[in-house]
């Protein structure tokens, strides 16, 4: 590896070792390997510091941060400003990078400097045994959608850290949402667009912060697009938001019926 890394893997994780293995081995085992891979361990109390300091044990890309418990919000802001690459390429503990992910986005990013923000499909895996692809929408759409929704799901992100800094990073005062947030004001700095192209798998359980926090990541997605929509915008907005929660309360079955999502298992 270069002495300057190109991407800086950024990850956050707490209580996670019964799902964090598969995450670090998928990135460990991309076909770039010119990255750091920065995990803080978000004040974990079971075994997650011990898998942490073994992978890192193994590989010197492995940089880990242990501190108390801040939050997701917050311990992504310290490894944003720990990072020493341009790139900064974002996972979750329970999201397993396809091979390819951060080459097809390096390349990308490289090819088209004036791009601050890059997403792409994902394949969401169910409890109930279905696959669902996220979807993909091209530059006009995406401008459209970021101000209404999460337009990609965070761990397919990639981003410039200096774009990233110099718009203040995460925004601390959302404890959910944050990503939704943070892409809203990258959208009006710069150019966002999508890889029409999975670049994860993400399990979908119980455990995830959008079910566990359901209520919180509402009122945090609301924050957002008050804040960032023009008051013409803003009833639009809110009523999406509004339909957005209710569609998330219904079965996932009747879901992929009104929605018209096909299951790829």
């Amino acid at each position: 590896m270069s002495r300057h890394p190109a991407i800086t893997v950024l990850m956050a994780a707490y209580n996670a070792e019964h799902i964090i293995s598969a995450s670090i081995q998928a990135i460990l085992d991309q076909d770039f390997t010119n990255f750091e891979f920065i995990i803080i361990n978000d004040g974990s109390t079971d075994g997650t510091l011990n898998l942490l300091n073994a992978f890192a044990g193994k590989d010197s890309r492995i940089k880990i941060i242990d501190q108390a418990n801040t939050g997701l919000t917050k311990a992504l802001n310290r490894g944003l400003l720990q990072a020493q690459s341009e790139f900064i390429a974002r996972i979750d503990a329970d999201d397993i990078a396809l091979p390819n992910r951060l080459s097809l986005q390096h390349s990308l990013m490289e090819k088209n400097k004036d791009i601050i923000l890059s997403g792409g499909d994902c394949i969401s895996i169910y409890p109930q045994g279905g696959e669902v692809h996220w979807g993909y929408m091209d530059e006009a759409a995406l401008r459209r959608a970021t101000f209404l929704k999460t337009p990609f799901a965070h761990s397919t992100a990639m981003f410039r850290k200096d774009a990233a800094l110099l718009l203040g990073g995460y925004d601390e005062s959302f404890i959910t949402a944050q990503d939704m947030e943070c892409w809203m004001r990258m959208t009006k700095a710069g150019r966002v667009v999508m890889l029409d192209h999975p670049l994860i798998r993400r399990h979908i359980t119980d455990d995830a912060i959008s079910v566990k926090r359901r209520w919180r990541q509402f009122y945090d997605a609301m924050r957002a697009r008050w804040r960032h929509n023009s008051w013409g915008h803003r009833p639009y907005a809110l009523y999406y938001g509004c339909r957005s929660m209710l569609i998330n309360l219904l079965p996932e079955s009747l879901v992929m019926r009104l929605t018209g999502k096909k299951n790829v298992s």
